[in-house]
């Protein structure tokens, strides 16, 4: 697929942010996130009664009004805090020049690198770059995707979500109360500082041996797997909870190192388990992650959800007590956490689901999208991110590993009889 640039220009908020708001102090959670950008791309077929232009000054115009409500994606990161000085967010716009590369071949077998040529250029992140960016790309065949990045310092997937809903909201012309943003993540956890830290480096130098790839599970396949991994202690498993099982059953089986204990990563959102503190527009980083460790053998499907079963019920005694110190608590297993997986010897998968967002309702006014993909940008290998298909019933898990790990995923039967690859 190639790619040209048509503009690429700086989008302000409408109006001046207050100055009381004009600092907003990140939370120890926040400065914990590794500096890389949380991404959805939504995919819109041609709207016969709308113009190129047209849509490019709706976009511009509504992105503007709604950075006045999420002013602080328009300010830039200062230390512990952000800046929320109304520098402003990067919107860019290309044209796909290549003749044959059509919207609907895209999705009908999409491709990792092919995604990466939407994206806005200010990637990785750095303190100086803008906390959001925005591509719109146009085919030739009328369709368009749009490409979000937000900064996970200052934004999850749920913010992501919560963001998008707001935009098109506006874009729209309509209200959306319901999605006013709280930035407010320190009044559970602690504020920032240089003594906590991200306690894991993304790892830039194995970049080059990553692989994406995407395993589409259809709804009667799912249903299927939800059987087999059903036992006494969970009769019904979920969606999730099945899929992230099988993948971990297959990763475990492709990985040759046995030198390692293999560590599952499930990161939980924790919107609604602590109502009496955020409310569930809260912006910022309020998950937490539970992990599964894997001793010797083969990852069982039926086990591992009754595990994940398990630790789901522990971080809801874990999210009780004093409501002052929920946060700390939280912050101070987190920490726990990452001094066993640094100082001992630890393989780590992480498995993210972003099912239930409702990403596929963003309407700016031409319509849903036809496809919705999600992902983080320059993230770490061994990461699979689960997204909703279109229909809200299968699932699409776009799955990262080392080159030679997907070799020995991508033809494992036990995955194969479940989930079809990039289909």
């Amino acid at each position: 697929m190639k790619v040209e640039a048509i503009s690429n220009q700086i989008i302000k908020p409408s109006k001046k942010t207050p100055n009381d708001l004009r600092t907003l102090q990140l939370s120890v959670h926040d400065h914990m996130i590794a500096p890389v950008y949380v991404t959805a791309f939504l995919f819109y077929t041609k709207a016969d009664s709308i113009s190129q232009d047209h849509i490019s000054h709706k976009l511009k115009t509504s992105l503007s009004e709604t950075l006045t409500r999420f002013h602080p994606f328009a300010g830039r990161i200062n230390g512990l805090t952000v800046d929320c000085n109304d520098e402003g967010a990067v919107f860019a716009e290309a044209r796909v020049v290549d003749d044959e590369c059509t919207l609907s071949g895209l999705i009908r077998s999409p491709d990792f690198e092919s995604l990466q040529q939407l994206l806005p250029e200010a990637i990785p992140p750095t303190p100086t770059r803008p906390l959001l960016l925005v591509k719109s790309t146009y085919f030739q065949c009328g369709g368009m995707a749009i490409a979000i990045c937000i900064s996970h310092m200052v934004a999850d997937a749920t913010s992501l979500s919560s963001f998008v809903r707001s935009w098109t909201a506006m874009a729209r012309g309509e209200s959306d109360d319901s999605a006013c943003p709280e930035f407010a993540l320190t009044k559970i956890y602690p504020p920032a500082n240089e003594a906590i830290k991200h306690p894991i480096d993304v790892d830039q130098a194995d970049k080059k041996t990553r692989v994406t790839k995407r395993f589409v599970f259809v709804p009667s396949k799912i249903e299927d797997l939800r059987f087999k991994a059903a036992s006494d202690a969970v009769p019904r498993p979920t969606r999730v909870q099945s899929v992230t099982s099988l993948i971990w059953r297959c990763v475990a089986a492709s990985s040759e190192d046995t030198s390692r204990q293999k560590v599952l990563v499930q990161p939980a959102n924790l919107r609604g388990k602590i109502p009496s503190l955020l409310s569930g527009n809260v912006i910022g980083n309020h998950f937490f992650s539970t992990l599964t460790f894997h001793g010797k053998g083969e990852v069982q499907i039926s086990e591992t959800v009754k595990e994940l079963q398990d630790r789901a019920k522990e971080l809801s005694l874990l999210v009780q007590g004093e409501e002052g110190s929920i946060g700390t608590k939280l912050v101070g297993e987190l920490m726990g956490y990452a001094s066993k997986l640094r100082c001992q010897n630890h393989e780590i998968y992480s498995v993210t689901s972003w099912c239930r967002l409702p990403l596929y309702d963003a309407n700016f006014g031409w319509g849903t999208p036809v496809w919705v993909a999600g992902n983080v940008v320059l993230s770490s290998n061994n990461k699979t991110v689960l997204i909703d298909s279109k229909d809200g019933l299968g699932i699409e898990a776009w799955v990262t590993l080392h080159q030679e790990v997907m070799l020995l995923f991508e033809q494992n039967p036990d995955l194969l009889a479940f989930a079809s690859p990039n289909a």
